[in-house]
């Protein structure tokens, strides 16, 4: 009878596995008879992937193209979509970055971001693209979620191919460059270096494992100085969701959908904290769905759900303060330091962008006094009052020192 035992072992664990394949649905290729490249109730396999990456950039060329940032020693790529209108001027306009599954086997958001990007590119209703420069990577652990394969999600797990998580890799502000005692991984050194090529203004994180809206510090026990705009606009995600819902009781989790990063557990090295803190990026982990492996016969009802709260969230790039600054005889746009006397510490001030000298503030509601300084010209002090959902825009030029001004030297 021993011979039992073991048998049945192996028949469990087979039947999990076909279990998890069969909810974990992978497609090759689009739904017959769609014009839709995204499969609607299904996860596309990695090679299936690149196509749909690939196939919008040609679809919607007026509107879309695609960027590989980097090559991991697999193979797979780390793709993005960079989402507007108007790509070939490239005027001065926020810049927004949506990602999702960094923990390879948290894998909703992998699905979501395809479908968002397909359905702005199809329909922009409210006219987002015209004023946003999107970015979407919808993979951001590749390995990690096609571990057993490039047409297989039921080996995904948490860490990259190394076993690393990729969420307490970054450089932490308190903690120091390598929090987690390993070496930066492929993954992390291809997002570091695109923070520094793009400098995002606004950015959202997807994971699963709990359903909620999670904003800095992950960290510091202490408040961003913007936290009261991090409340609103999380209470106003996790309220969309709840109302949307095509999940029963959905985005409930915490404070009723809402959390501060320490207050839920503080953690080192997540890239929340990173983009905050040393790229002055306004950027949330959301949480958004309970199940970590979602059951893609689910997907279209969780894409129901959460639709309204993610494109509102992205609406937020439109608000608060944007301005420009240059050099009041050239015209040359500069690179100022843009600050709040006051309220701004912990890196919570911004910076203008170096070739347009464009910069984007979010704030609640309330007057403001910023200063904008830039080396070798008077600073300026503007008052600035700002309401809810409202965007003001600022044209700064500053003047030379005289004794940085060329034409008043002999």
């Amino acid at each position: 009878m021993k011979w039992i035992v073991p048998v049945l072992i192996c028949w469990l664990l087979g039947s999990t596995n076909l279990a998890a394949q069969d909810e974990l649905r992978v497609a090759t290729a689009p739904d017959p008879g769609s014009t839709h490249l995204v499969p609607a109730a299904a996860y596309p396999s990695y090679d299936f992937y690149e196509r749909i990456m690939y196939d919008l950039s040609r679809r919607y060329p007026d509107r879309c193209r695609l960027e590989v940032w980097g090559t991991l020693p697999s193979g797979r790529r780390i793709l993005v979509l960079q989402l507007a209108r108007g790509l070939r001027e490239r005027p001065a306009r926020p810049r927004v970055l949506c990602t999702a599954t960094m923990h390879g086997d948290e894998l909703a958001g992998y699905w979501v971001l395809l479908r968002l990007a397909e359905s702005l590119l199809e329909k922009d209703p409210t006219g987002l693209l015209d004023d946003v420069a999107l970015y979407i990577n919808p993979l951001a652990n590749p390995d990690g979620a096609f571990r057993a394969g490039n047409h297989s999600l039921a080996a995904a797990h948490r860490g990259n191919a190394n076993g690393v998580d990729l969420n307490r890799n970054y450089p932490d502000p308190d903690d120091g460059r390598y929090p987690d005692g390993n070496d930066h991984q492929p993954e992390t050194r291809i997002f570091m270096r695109a923070a520094d090529t793009h400098g995002f203004d606004l950015a959202i994180n997807f994971h699963g494992g709990a359903e909620l809206f999670n904003y800095p510090w992950d960290t510091f026990r202490n408040r961003h100085p913007d936290t009261d705009w991090w409340r609103e606009v999380s209470r106003e995600f996790a309220q969309q969701a709840q109302q949307d819902s095509h999940l029963g009781e959905y985005f409930k989790d915490r404070a009723n959908g809402t959390t501060n990063g320490h207050d839920w557990y503080p953690i080192a090295g997540s890239r929340q904290d990173y983009m905050n803190y040393f790229h002055r990026t306004r950027e949330a982990t959301v949480e958004i769905t309970n199940t970590k492996r979602f059951p893609s016969a689910s997907l279209p009802n969780l894409w129901l759900s959460i639709r309204g709260a993610l494109l509102n969230y992205l609406n937020e790039a439109r608000y608060g303060i944007h301005g420009v600054v240059t050099d009041r005889i050239t015209g040359r746009p500069l690179r100022a330091h843009v600050t709040i006397p006051g309220h701004d510490e912990m890196n919570s001030s911004v910076y203008t962008d170096y070739g347009s000298g464009d910069f984007y503030r979010y704030l609640s509601a309330g007057t403001y006094r910023l200063v904008i300084a830039a080396p070798g010209y008077q600073s300026r002090s503007l008052i600035v009052s700002l309401r809810d959902n409202q965007r003001r825009f600022l044209q700064v030029a500053l003047e030379r020192l005289p004794d940085a001004d060329p034409a008043r030297k002999k």
